[in-house]
Protein backbone atom coordinates (compact mmCIF):
# COMPACT_ATOMS: atom_id res chain seq x y z
CA UNK A 1 0.00 0.00 0.00
CA UNK A 2 1.03 3.65 -0.73
CA UNK A 3 0.69 4.63 2.92
CA UNK A 4 2.99 2.10 3.89
CA UNK A 5 5.51 3.77 1.90
CA UNK A 6 4.48 7.38 2.90
CA UNK A 7 4.73 6.44 6.86
CA UNK A 8 8.16 4.74 5.99
CA UNK A 9 9.64 8.51 4.32
CA UNK A 10 8.06 9.84 7.93
CA UNK A 11 9.93 7.56 9.62
CA UNK A 12 12.92 7.76 7.86
CA UNK A 13 12.62 11.88 7.84
CA UNK A 14 12.73 11.34 11.84
CA UNK A 15 15.06 9.50 12.19
CA UNK A 16 17.54 11.76 9.41
CA UNK A 17 16.21 14.55 11.67
CA UNK A 18 19.08 16.88 13.22
CA UNK A 19 18.72 15.72 16.88
CA UNK A 20 19.07 18.21 19.71
CA UNK A 21 22.10 17.36 21.90
CA UNK A 22 20.80 16.04 25.73
CA UNK A 23 17.29 15.43 24.72
CA UNK A 24 14.59 13.08 22.43
CA UNK A 25 13.94 15.74 19.86
CA UNK A 26 14.59 16.26 16.69
CA UNK A 27 14.41 19.07 14.31
CA UNK A 28 12.22 18.37 10.83
CA UNK A 29 12.24 20.81 8.27
CA UNK A 30 8.00 21.75 8.56
CA UNK A 31 7.74 22.48 4.64
CA UNK A 32 8.81 18.58 3.95
CA UNK A 33 6.50 17.11 7.06
CA UNK A 34 3.51 19.15 5.77
CA UNK A 35 3.68 18.43 2.37
CA UNK A 36 4.50 14.20 3.57
CA UNK A 37 1.20 14.83 5.50
CA UNK A 38 -0.99 16.21 2.69
CA UNK A 39 0.35 13.08 0.47
CA UNK A 40 -0.93 11.15 3.45
CA UNK A 41 -3.91 12.76 3.70
CA UNK A 42 -4.66 12.25 -0.36
CA UNK A 43 -3.74 8.84 -0.36
CA UNK A 44 -6.05 8.06 2.79
CA UNK A 45 -8.87 10.16 1.37
CA UNK A 46 -8.40 8.49 -1.98
CA UNK A 47 -9.65 4.83 -0.11
CA UNK A 48 -12.51 4.98 -1.27
CA UNK A 49 -11.16 3.75 -5.07
CA UNK A 50 -9.33 0.62 -3.28
CA UNK A 51 -12.99 -0.13 -2.43
CA UNK A 52 -14.29 0.39 -5.61
CA UNK A 53 -11.36 -1.61 -7.16
CA UNK A 54 -11.89 -4.80 -4.29
CA UNK A 55 -15.68 -4.56 -5.31
CA UNK A 56 -15.20 -5.12 -9.11
CA UNK A 57 -12.63 -7.63 -9.41
CA UNK A 58 -14.67 -9.85 -6.85
CA UNK A 59 -17.77 -9.07 -9.60
CA UNK A 60 -14.94 -9.96 -12.01
CA UNK A 61 -13.98 -13.29 -10.40
CA UNK A 62 -17.44 -14.53 -10.03
CA UNK A 63 -18.63 -14.15 -13.05
CA UNK A 64 -15.49 -16.18 -14.61
CA UNK A 65 -16.40 -19.23 -11.85
CA UNK A 66 -19.79 -18.99 -10.96
CA UNK A 67 -20.24 -19.61 -7.37
CA UNK A 68 -23.64 -20.72 -5.33
CA UNK A 69 -26.00 -17.54 -4.40
CA UNK A 70 -24.86 -18.52 -0.92
CA UNK A 71 -21.51 -17.84 -1.29
CA UNK A 72 -21.50 -15.22 -3.18
CA UNK A 73 -23.71 -13.45 -0.79
CA UNK A 74 -21.36 -14.38 2.23
CA UNK A 75 -18.24 -13.03 -0.03
CA UNK A 76 -20.09 -9.86 -0.31
CA UNK A 77 -20.85 -9.37 3.10
CA UNK A 78 -17.18 -9.88 4.22
CA UNK A 79 -16.15 -7.41 1.51
CA UNK A 80 -18.93 -4.76 2.86
CA UNK A 81 -17.37 -5.65 6.20
CA UNK A 82 -13.51 -5.14 5.47
CA UNK A 83 -14.60 -1.95 3.91
CA UNK A 84 -16.42 -0.52 6.85
CA UNK A 85 -13.45 -1.81 8.84
CA UNK A 86 -11.24 0.03 6.47
CA UNK A 87 -13.41 3.57 6.36
CA UNK A 88 -13.22 3.58 10.35
CA UNK A 89 -9.69 3.17 10.26
CA UNK A 90 -9.26 5.96 7.43
CA UNK A 91 -11.53 8.05 9.96
CA UNK A 92 -9.31 7.63 12.40
CA UNK A 93 -6.17 8.51 10.79
CA UNK A 94 -7.85 11.54 9.27
CA UNK A 95 -9.11 12.25 12.74
CA UNK A 96 -5.45 12.15 13.97
CA UNK A 97 -4.04 14.20 10.93
CA UNK A 98 -6.71 16.23 11.85
CA UNK A 99 -5.82 16.52 15.69
CA UNK A 100 -1.69 16.80 14.84
CA UNK A 101 -2.74 19.90 12.38
CA UNK A 102 -4.42 21.55 15.82
CA UNK A 103 -1.67 20.75 17.97
CA UNK A 104 0.63 22.13 15.31
CA UNK A 105 -1.34 25.83 15.34
CA UNK A 106 -1.42 25.99 18.58
CA UNK A 107 2.25 25.09 19.16
CA UNK A 108 2.80 27.89 16.27
CA UNK A 109 0.96 30.25 18.36
CA UNK A 110 2.49 29.55 21.66
CA UNK A 111 6.15 30.32 19.79
CA UNK A 112 4.61 33.45 18.17
CA UNK A 113 3.65 34.73 21.35
CA UNK A 114 6.84 33.48 23.32
CA UNK A 115 8.84 35.61 20.53
CA UNK A 116 6.75 38.62 20.42
CA UNK A 117 7.42 38.79 24.47
CA UNK A 118 10.98 38.07 24.01
CA UNK A 119 11.33 40.87 20.84
CA UNK A 120 9.30 43.23 23.61
CA UNK A 121 11.76 42.52 26.41
CA UNK A 122 14.84 43.52 23.87
CA UNK A 123 12.91 46.51 23.04
CA UNK A 124 12.48 47.61 26.49
CA UNK A 125 15.95 46.83 27.34
CA UNK A 126 17.48 48.33 24.31
CA UNK A 127 15.59 51.77 24.39
CA UNK A 128 16.55 52.16 28.37
CA UNK A 129 20.39 51.66 26.96
CA UNK A 130 20.27 54.43 24.23
CA UNK A 131 18.62 56.51 26.68
CA UNK A 132 21.30 56.05 28.80
CA UNK A 133 24.01 56.60 25.95
CA UNK A 134 22.48 59.85 24.74
CA UNK A 135 22.43 60.92 28.46
CA UNK A 136 26.39 60.07 28.87
CA UNK A 137 26.50 61.77 25.35
CA UNK A 138 24.86 64.68 26.63
CA UNK A 139 26.93 65.12 29.30
CA UNK A 140 30.02 64.97 27.85
CA UNK A 141 28.72 67.43 25.57
CA UNK A 142 27.92 70.20 27.94
CA UNK A 143 31.64 68.88 29.75
CA UNK A 144 33.31 69.56 26.64
CA UNK A 145 31.59 72.78 26.03
CA UNK A 146 32.45 73.76 29.82
CA UNK A 147 36.01 72.61 29.09
CA UNK A 148 36.42 75.08 26.10
CA UNK A 149 34.53 78.20 27.47
CA UNK A 150 36.91 78.01 30.34
CA UNK A 151 40.03 77.52 28.27
CA UNK A 152 38.99 80.32 25.79
CA UNK A 153 38.46 82.47 28.95
CA UNK A 154 41.60 82.01 30.08
CA UNK A 155 43.38 82.85 26.64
Amino acid sequence: MEILGLLDALESMILDGTKIPLTRKVLIKEDELLALIDKMRLVIQGGGGFAKDAIASKKEARSVSPMPQSQNNVEETIIVEELEGRSREEGKAVEVLQQAYQMAKEIRGGADKYADEILANLEATSTRILRTIQAGRDRLNKTTKKVETEIEEKV
